[in-house]
């Protein structure tokens, strides 16, 4: 059995670009500037896939551990760890042999240190590799649906109580992959288009009510870096043009179309493989049904395996509807506790707002507080100049009057001086 497997790593990045009020106006580049990135990523690719040997999986033919009978099967594995030499490894199969090697439609069933794998095929009772239709790592709760042999497929990882999507295309290098991501842990859906070296990433949060952004469009190395122009649109169908490097915003740019047009190309290159995978998936699951007709019956048993675990094919559909209808109530309670937290935030939006015009009313008050007492310090100072003044012409009048009081009798030698002793206090001599 050959496992083939996505393994994009979580692609959860993304930016929405945020607008700001008296901002330069932006640069409008050109198309050889929008494309540097891309021109360089692909280059490099280009490079290392020139450099890259074309290596395939090595093959070994096994006998079926449970058939008498000459009964081969085939086996993928890694020479650098194999898992057909460690000890216990066997692998079994339920279905018709032929000429030595399996025929016609049956599962295999490999066992194994840390191997636990299933796998619905179509042996043609030859050296010749079958047509998996379906394969399930039961380890690590992985499996795969549709054409398996040419990387067209559905893969969905159940871990712990989230469900993750990917279906697409996975080219036989195991590096190249079209791919559309999903999962029950979040809303958004991702179209990746990924090379050995960097990838394409299109992130739509149309179904996410609770986020403004629409369509996320950029590139991110081989690292999960972001880097190149990346735009992003919207709700309000607004659409924001950037340059990134490093996961960092380094400036606002206008892009030509030619970038957009190229960007909706990746796109429905995504979709288009996407289509084609479900289509596989849906053959998968036909081929499936007709395994399940054969062996999904009371007097069915095996004895190289527990037959509860053969048998919980089976089951499935019960299982699946009852998680659905488990998944439908937890994606209920997410919503309504989104919507608890999106309130929240509202209020402390709104309490915040508050303060803030409680503390510029507090502000203004205390400043008008402040002018007042600047007006009242500045009116007594007036008034006391005033009152200054006032007995500054009392004093002149007074002094006028006596001195033409002296001149008057100044024969009489009545009044040598006068003195003045305070403000309104005279002496006379």
């Amino acid at each position: 059995m050959k496992v083939l497997k996505y393994s994009l790593g979580v692609i959860l990045s993304g930016f929405m670009f945020s607008g700001c009020v008296g901002q330069p106006s932006i640069a409008e580049i050109d198309d050889n500037e929008a494309f540097k990135y891309i021109k360089q990523y692909e280059a490099e690719y280009q490079q290392l896939k020139a450099n890259s040997p074309k290596a395939e999986m090595p093959v070994k033919w096994i006998q079926a551990a449970n058939k008498k009978e000459p009964c081969k099967l085939f086996v993928g594995y890694n020479p650098n760890d194999d898992k057909t030499l460690k000890d216990g490894y066997k692998i079994f199969w339920d279905g018709n042999c032929k000429n030595g090697y399996a025929s016609g439609l049956g599962r295999e069933f490999e066992r194994g240190f840390l191997t636990n794998l299933d796998a619905i095929a179509l042996y043609n009772g030859e050296e010749k590799k079958p047509e998996y239709f379906i394969q399930k790592d039961n380890l690590k709760n992985i499996t795969r649906e549709g054409d398996i042999n040419n990387g067209n497929f559905q893969e969905i990882e159940i871990k712990d109580d989230v469900i993750n999507y990917a279906y697409g295309h996975k080219a036989r290098n195991n590096t190249d992959i079209l791919a559309i991501l999903s999962s029950t842990s979040f809303k958004k859906v991702m179209y990746v288009k990924k090379y050995s070296n960097f990838y394409y990433l299109i992130e739509d949060f149309s179904n996410d009510k609770f986020n403004s952004s629409n369509t996320n469009y950029n590139t991110h190395d081989a690292k999960g870096k972001e880097n190149g122009f990346s735009f992003s649109v919207g709700k309000d169908n607004i659409r924001y043009s950037g340059e990134v490097i490093n996961n960092q915003l380094v400036r606002r740019v206008k892009l030509p179309q030619s970038y957009h047009i190229h960007m909706d190309n990746i796109l429905s290159e995504i979709e288009s493989a996407g289509k084609v995978a479900k289509d596989a998936q849906e053959k998968a699951l036909m081929v499936k049904k007709q395994y399940k007709y054969t062996i999904c019956k009371d007097n069915i048993k095996v004895d190289f395996i527990d037959n509860n675990e053969y048998k919980a094919i089976c089951n499935e559909e019960k299982e699946a509807e009852l998680k659905k209808k488990i998944d439908a109530q937890k994606e209920q309670q997410q919503n309504e506790q989104r919507l608890i937290q999106a309130r929240e935030a509202e209020a402390a939006a709104a309490q915040a707002q508050v303060q803030a015009i409680q503390e510029a009313n507090k502000q203004r008050a205390k400043a008008a507080e402040k002018a007042d007492n600047q007006r009242a310090i500045q009116n007594l100072s007036n008034s006391i100049d005033n009152i200054n003044k006032q007995n500054q012409n009392m004093y002149n009048n007074t002094m006028n009057i006596m001195n033409n009081n002296n001149q008057q009798n100044n024969s009489d030698k009545k009044y040598n001086y006068i003195h003045q002793m305070a403000p309104n206090l005279y002496y006379v001599k």
